[in-house]
């Protein structure tokens, strides 16, 4: 009673604990460590992913932020040119001036003539003299025009590039640059605007307006001159750049130019007010410089920016510094990493506690289990040494050596020795060496990865024969390697020696019967031992297995017990048998299946027997088998049985030749097994098929 209650309050404890077991300990403790560890990862995976969209976002918004400034400064350049082409319209337009322009350009060459006054000895004629006239109204018109809407300058040129009027004292020839613009909007037949330029006025705008002829009688008028005007616009850039309320902290509008060679960056607050771009400008097809980071213009530091044209020749660049820009990105990054460290600080703590608690109440409960454990196990060992007492196996446990670890006392006291002296000892030392060589085979199997090893030995021990069944298996550690190997040894001694005896009781009965066979019809003497001999044969050349072929052997030998119970006169008749004596002599297989159905020879004899008059295309007898339905002895007996028929004589003929018996069986096709046949050719014209019929022929 003590013991059962020492068992159910061990078993209590032990399903309490079941989370007690070290691996299931490390378990638990590694997956609250793979808990916490997808917490920071998806934590970590939050923030990145919170990071990138609102990065994503806050670019997003930046860009178009930055498109507006840029889109809004565009807008006032371009009301500043539309501005300056507006007050220019009023000369370009005008009546007067285009017929005054139009008249000069008839007259090509003789225009220097009309501005420098008649040489000497060459007066001017009617026309040049009537325009040579016309020549200070038109300056003082241009020079008016200039003083009230406040051009510096202004002058007309002609298609060939001379000035003839000019609101300055001097008409000095074009720069090569003015002049590669007067070109341009003689081609182009629209308004150009120079690069600015820095002067003692500051910077100066220069425009080239087309002057058309008076009239519309063409569709297409070519340009007969072309108005250039000069104006100062320092203080107006000044405005247009540094007056947007939008522009906040860090950001920063720049204007930009494109001069032969590169880009100038417009900075009317510098002296020089002019400076060159340190970076290239990547300009798509649409001539914007895309949003993206970059350096600066000044080559300084990193910013977001993007440029817009204005005009043919000039850009508007946003800029936005990319440290002041990121300053709101980086705080709310900060929140978001506080936030992430501050769960995985919570998850680890808590999993910590319960834990710790966890293990607190395990370790207290832990000690009551391993002394109900002891007390269980020193039960058990009890109950093991009991059984160990009085099992007849004989067990034993070596280690990888092969030296014996444990041995019980029945395989002592089968050795003659105690269990502790045989502690050490190896095959050889209890067995012999021939015997230990043997049993070294089985246990390299073992070691080599087989779980089960099962041999049959037979051994001396003390002088006397054992028949051993010997099973051997791998003794593992709780990590799965092999410490050493269990053998499990049972004396069938005496079941040996019982088998051997019903075996040759058996042997002597099928002998007895053969010669019963034999003495009733002469002429099957040694038929059946011819048979048995060429059919082991013949299964041999098949690669039949062990059983197959004891069967033929037995099985030939009783092939023709049935005869014993046929008519003598038939077996003895001289002459052919007629139909209804051939059914009669083929009832000596029921007689043979009667006789041998209650004989246990640990074989299919019976079925042997039966069948092998079966043929394989269903003609034979009793039953009409056909193909895979005859076994496989069978139809090698079948088969040989004819042969050996044919090759011995009968009361009604003489012996056949080998060769003429298997051309006949041969030429009977599916009924015997071809293959059957074939190996039958090759054991008869072998030398020990040839020894066999010779011994067997007839004198």
């Amino acid at each position: 009673m003590e013991q059962k209650r020492n068992r159910r309050k061990t078993d209590r404890i032990a399903q309490e604990l079941h989370t007690l077991k070290p691996e299931q300990r490390r378990r638990a403790f590694w997956l609250g460590m793979a808990i916490i560890a997808s917490i920071a990862v998806c934590a970590i995976l939050w923030v990145a992913w919170g990071l990138q969209e609102r990065e994503r976002q806050y670019v997003a918004n930046l860009q178009k932020r930055m498109e507006l400034l840029a889109s809004s400064q565009v807008q006032m350049i371009e009301s500043l040119f539309q501005g300056n082409l507006q007050q220019a319209d009023r000369v370009i337009r005008s009546e007067l001036f285009r017929l005054y322009a139009a008249e000069i350009d008839l007259v090509e060459d003789d225009v220097s003539r009309i501005v420098a006054g008649p040489l000497p000895g060459h007066p001017l004629n009617d026309e040049l003299s009537q325009l040579a006239a016309q020549l200070p109204m038109m300056q003082n018109l241009l020079l008016e025009f200039t003083r009230i809407t406040g051009f510096i300058g202004g002058r007309v040129v002609n298609r060939n590039g001379t000035v003839y009027i000019a609101t300055d004292a001097t008409t000095t020839p074009l720069r090569p640059d003015q002049g590669e613009m007067v070109k341009k909007a003689l081609e182009t037949r629209q308004s150009q605007f120079g690069p600015l330029r820095h002067t003692a006025h500051g910077l100066v705008l220069e425009a080239y307006l087309p002057i058309f002829p008076p009239g519309g009688g063409s569709k297409d008028p070519r340009p007969v001159a072309v108005l250039y005007l000069s104006r100062a616009i320092s203080d107006r850039i000044s405005e247009l750049i540094g007056g947007n309320r939008l522009i906040e902290k860090g950001e920063s509008i720049r204007l930009v130019q494109r001069v032969p060679g590169g880009f100038e960056e417009i900075v009317p607050w510098l002296p020089g007010e002019l400076r060159p771009i340190g970076v290239p400008l990547a300009l798509d097809e649409g001539q914007r410089l895309a949003f993206t980071e970059r350096t600066s213009l000044s080559g300084e530091q990193q910013v977001y920016s993007i440029g817009v044209p204005a005009s043919m020749n000039w850009w508007i660049v946003a800029e936005a510094d990319y440290n002041v820009a990121r300053e709101g990105l980086r705080s709310e990054r900060r929140v978001l990493i506080s936030i992430a460290t501050l769960m995985i600080l919570i998850f680890t703590v808590a999993f910590s506690a319960v834990w710790a608690k966890l293990v607190g109440n395990q370790d207290r409960k832990m000690a009551l289990y391993f002394e109900s454990m002891a007390d269980r196990i020193e039960n058990q060992r009890q109950l093991l040494d009991s059984i160990n007492t009085t099992i007849t196996e004989f067990i034993g446990l070596k280690d990888l050596r092969g030296r014996y670890q444990y041995v019980n006392p029945a395989f002592a006291r089968a050795v003659g020795r105690t269990a502790e002296e045989m502690i050490g000892f190896d095959d050889e030392a209890i067995f012999g060496f021939d015997t230990a060589r043997r049993l070294e085979h089985s246990d390299q199997q073992v070691q080599t990865g087989s779980e089960l090893v099962s041999s049959n030995e037979t051994v001396y021990l003390q002088s006397r024969p054992y028949h051993l069944q010997i099973a051997k298996s791998p003794l593992k550690d709780a990590e799965g390697k092999m410490t050493g190997i269990v053998s499990v040894i049972r004396d069938v001694t005496e079941m040996v020696e019982a088998q051997r005896r019903q075996e040759q009781a058996t042997q002597k009965t099928v002998e007895a019967l053969v010669r019963a066979v034999e003495l009733t019809d002469p002429y099957l003497a040694g038929h059946s031992r011819l048979m048995g001999a060429l059919a082991t044969e013949v299964a041999k050349v098949l690669n039949a297995g062990k059983i197959e072929i004891a069967t033929m052997e037995t099985a030939a030998n009783l092939s023709q017990i049935g005869k014993l119970f046929v008519d003598r006169a038939l077996l003895f008749k001289s002459e052919a048998l007629t139909t209804e004596e051939k059914k009669m002599m083929e009832q000596h297989v029921v007689h043979a299946a009667k006789v041998l159905e209650g004989i246990d020879f640990g074989l299919p004899i019976h079925d042997a027997v039966v069948q092998m008059n079966e043929n394989l295309d269903g003609s034979g007898y009793p039953k009409g088998l056909k193909g895979d339905a005859i076994m496989l002895p069978a139809r090698v007996l079948g088969a040989v049985n004819s042969f050996c028929a044919m090759v011995e004589p009968r009361a009604y003929r003489g012996a056949r030749t080998p060769e003429v018996a298997l051309e006949i069986l041969r030429s009977c096709g599916p009924a015997y097994d071809q293959q059957v046949v074939a190996a039958l050719e090759k054991v008869v014209r072998s030398a020990l098929g040839e020894k066999l019929l010779a011994k067997h022929s007839p004198t």
